[in-house]
Order: structure tokens, then sequence, then C-alpha cells
């Protein structure tokens, strides 16, 4: 056959076979969970709500304060609405594979016009929600909202503070992540501190059965508790002498000041273990890591403010800084995850998780001293002075520590920014983002994936020697036509 003949027939052949793509089986895997994951909150939320809102509406203001419940299924109808994205975006690379949103430019005011909508938006919530918290006639309908907005827009800006600059702009696998974090994470922190705490439980029951006195002390009070049932202020005058016992304070701040924080350090950044193998930067753990812990971290503090006490204000003022916490040490903890996989450091994933671990135990410890001071205006209970004084340090404490933590996870972002190279996006494509180092791959090689075949087989890459080469464009070698055929159609007079 010519060679000619040859070229032309290869070409024809390659062109005209179907682009092969792999199945994205962690889309579908993310896609299955995030639908689940909705449904149950959302469905959740949807029955708290038909079986408040039918006996408050039959019965009237003489029932049950409905704040409480309905503040719990908006902060659930919240986490359900942001899974869904998660979703969303899943679904979009399974039934669109390798096309990926361009990131665009940020503006450069974006950041301080975020940052003046959220100090108003949630100043003027926690005003509005403090005086509405002290009228149960207009707390059940004006609270939840206000929860909401007073602890997701500090999440966004915390988001947006942490992550800017690190990460690029794949929603499929940010919206994974964060989902991860919010939902997800806290499940199985949850059931693990449950049996981490029914084992400390078991261990002091066989602690207190080894002591005689212990035993006694412990049946006795139980039989206090059990005869006092009914009157809240005489439980707290019964165990707060017991919980003040040497042993007992042990015991407390061993489980929340050490395990809690190794527990949760280890698991809060779920979303960056999920990349493993997807070769990610440390300063993309560090992006992704925060993204999980501001998921955690807005879980706890939806379920801690939704109370709807008339201390509402002040918890969910105190509980921004508690958010955080979580996405600063996540974020570290990503960052040391990425390291040991991409550079093989593991000595600084091993001192990393110990300071997070650290920085999380102190925060804990500090804030449950910090609440020995409300203690001693309870009548007939006397606190030693010196944990009164530690009390009160620790209040001074846990702002100090508050505002170094801000500190310092605005300048690690700052840090990592400098190490990250400019992100080039294409003119134009299908929407496909640039390739990265740790990005996904695309399904498709290129944006010639998506063009006609004669395009496509043009570019192929040919090894050398296959094919001869064709002549120069030389005009006294090239043959001389004469005559050569019109081109134009010929029209009848």
């Amino acid at each position: 056959m010519p060679p000619g003949k040859l070229t032309q027939s290869m070409s024809t052949q390659t062109s005209t076979q179907p682009l092969k793509t792999q199945f994205n089986w962690s889309s579908l895997i993310q896609l299955v969970l995030s639908i689940l994951a909705a449904f149950l909150l959302l469905g959740v939320a949807a029955i708290i709500v038909l079986t408040t809102v039918i006996p408050f509406s039959t019965s009237g203001s003489s029932s049950s304060d409905p704040t409480q419940p309905l503040m719990v299924a908006a902060s659930l109808a919240f986490a359900g609405a942001l899974v869904l994205p998660s979703a969303w975006y899943a679904w979009k690379n399974i039934a669109f594979p390798g096309l990926e949103p361009i990131s665009r430019t940020e503006h450069r005011t974006f950041g301080l016009i975020l940052t003046i909508l959220v100090l108003a938006l949630v100043g003027g919530a926690l005003l509005l929600g403090n005086w509405a918290s002290q009228d149960n006639r207009i707390a059940w309908f004006l609270l939840p909202p206000l929860n909401i907005i007073a602890t997701g827009l500090p999440a966004l800006w915390l988001v947006y503070i942490g992550t800017r600059g690190l990460i690029p702009g794949f929603p499929r696998r940010q919206w994974g992540v964060f989902a991860s974090g919010l939902v997800l994470g806290p499940v199985i922190i949850l059931v693990l501190e449950l049996i981490l705490l029914i084992v400390v439980g078991i261990l002091a029951l066989l602690w207190v059965m080894l002591d005689p006195s212990l035993a006694n002390q412990l049946s006795g009070l139980v039989f206090h508790l059990q005869s006092v049932a009914p009157n809240t202020d005489a439980i707290i005058k019964i165990l707060v002498p017991f919980l003040l016992n040497p042993g007992v304070l042990f015991l407390v701040f061993a489980f929340i000041s050490v395990l809690v924080p190794m527990l949760e350090e280890a698991l809060k950044p779920l979303g960056v273990w999920f990349l493993f193998g997807q070769k990610i930067t440390p300063a993309q753990g560090f992006g992704y890591g925060v993204l999980s812990g501001a998921g955690f971290g807005l879980f706890e503090n939806l379920g801690n403010t939704s109370s709807g006490s008339e201390a509402w204000a002040l918890l969910a003022s105190t509980r921004i800084s508690t958010l955080l916490l979580h996405c600063f040490t996540a974020g570290l903890v990503g960052w040391a995850l990425a390291s040991a996989w991409s550079q093989r450091r593991y000595l600084r994933l091993g001192i990393t998780y110990a300071i997070a671990v650290l920085v999380h135990g102190l925060w804990n410890g500090m804030a449950v001293l910090s609440l020995v001071p409300s203690l001693q205006g309870l009548p007939n209970i006397s606190i030693p002075t010196g944990l009164q004084q530690i009390g009160a340090l620790s209040s001074t404490g846990i702002v100090a520590l508050g505002a170094l933590v801000l500190v310092f996870y605005i300048g690690f972002n700052a840090i990592l920014r400098r190490s990250v190279p400019p992100m080039t996006t294409p003119s134009s494509g299908a929407g496909q983002a640039p390739d990265l180092p740790g990005d996904e791959p695309s399904s498709l090689p290129s944006d010639e994936s998506t063009q006609p075949p004669s395009e496509t087989s043009s570019s192929l890459p040919l090894p050398p020697g296959d094919f001869p080469q064709m002549p120069e464009n030389n005009p006294q070698q090239m043959p001389t036509i004469d005559n050569p055929p019109s081109t134009t159609p010929e029209t009848n007079p």
C-alpha cells in the first residue's frame, strides 16, 4: 500500500475509535452518601417541625415552649441543605466527566466587603436574638433563623480567610470535604467518644469497687440523688462537692483535655484523609483541613446553640471562637498529613498533631475551669480559693488563646500562599479547570478530545520513522498543473 494511503488509513482508524473514559467511583460514593445524609437530616427536621407545630397550633400558648425543638429542626435542615451541593457536583462530575468550572479572579475588595457584611449581620443577629430570647412569644419563630445567621456566617468568613489562594477551584472536592466534616466526621467522633466514655466509666467503677470507702461514698451519693431527683438546685448541691474531689477532677480533665482532643484532632480533618493518594500539596492540605474543620465546628455549634435559652446570644458569640479553633487545628493536621504524604515528613506530622492536641486540650480545660466562679453564688457550696483564682485566670487565658489562634490562623494562610505557584486559567475551552498539582485528573485528555475526529487525529503523536518525510515546500520541485479545474459552479446564460 502506498505511504499516503497507509497514513490516511491509520488516521481514519484512529479518529473513529471512541474515547474511553474511566468511571469515577469516588464521585458515585460521594453522591450516594451526600443524598443519604441530606435526606436523613431534612427528614428528621420535617418530623420535628410536624410533631411540634401541630400540638402547638391545636392547644395554643398553653402547651410547652416550641423554641428549642424548632431551633433543632432549623439547624438540621440547614446542615442538610449544605450537603446538597456535594451531591450536585458529584452527579455533575459523573454525567459530564472532565468538565469543571474555571476559577475566577477574586476582586480586590471582596474580602473587605465580606468582613463588613459578616460583622454587621452577625452583630445584628446577636442583638436581635438577645432581645427575642427574653420573650417566648416571639422567640420560637425569630431565634431559629437568627441562630443560622449567627453560626453560619462566621463559618463562611473563616473558610474564606483560611482557604483563599490555597486550593484549586474544584467544587466537587471542596463541597465533598466540607460535607464529610459536617456530617460524617461528627457522627464517627460521637460514636467513638461514647465508646471511650463507657470504657472510662467501667474503669472508674472498677477503681471504686476496689476501694470500700469510695464505694460507700458512691452509694450514698446515688441515694441522695434519688431522694431529691425533681429538684435541680438540690442535685447541683450534691454533685458539686463530689466533682471537686481531686480524683474525680483528674478523670474529668483526662477525658476532656486529653482523650477527646486526641480523638477529634485525628478524625476532624476526615475530608483530608479521603484525599490520600491524590498528591495534594501541604498548602492544599491546610486549606482542605480548614474546610473539614469548619464543617465539624459548624455542626457542633448548631447543636450547642439550639437550646433557645435566655443566654443564647452569649453562647452563640462565644462559640465563634470555638469554630476558629476547629478550623485552625484541623488545618494544621491537614497540612502535616499532606507534608507526610508528599514529602515524607512524618516527624512534622507527629509534632503538628501533638501541638493541635495541646492547643485543643488547653482550650477545653480553660473552658471548664472558667465556669468555676459561676458556682460560687450557689448556697451551701464552698469552692477553694485557689480553684477560684484558677477559674478567673482561665477566663482571661481563653480570650488570649483565641486571639493568638486568630493571628496564627491568618498568618499561616499568608505564609502558605507565598509558596503556591500562580494559578493560570485557560483563555478558552469547554469550562475545564487547569491541571495543577494535586488536582483531580480530567477524564478527557485535553480540550482536543472534544474536537471533531479529523482535528483530533492530526494531533496524535506519531513515532519517528513510521512514515516517510513530506517534501519541503519548494516551488521548483513541485509539479505544475495546467488549466486547473474551476472551483466555481458554471451558470447557464
